[in-house]
């Protein structure tokens, strides 16, 4: 998949409202679930938060597709 597949793919998952709304209300509870957990469960809620928030770097990542600039010499 080029980097601009991945863009547009990106483009339309972030442009739907309700991404937005799922992933606010999945991070909410995650954290909510998170700060009430037992020793036990802390770690399955913390990786569960994680997993929320490098979904969105990804999209982040992906909808940026420019060129780096070359370290000038």
């Amino acid at each position: 998949m080029t980097p601009n597949e991945r863009k547009a793919l990106a483009e339309q998952i972030t442009a739907n409202p309700l991404f937005t709304a799922i992933l606010d209300d999945m991070e909410r509870g995650a954290i909510e679930a998170l700060i009430y957990a037992d020793d036990q469960s802390r770690l399955v809620r913390q990786l569960r938060v994680q997993a929320i928030r490098s979904f969105r770097q990804d999209l982040a990542e992906a909808l940026n597709t420019r060129e780096p600039k070359a370290a000038p010499a």
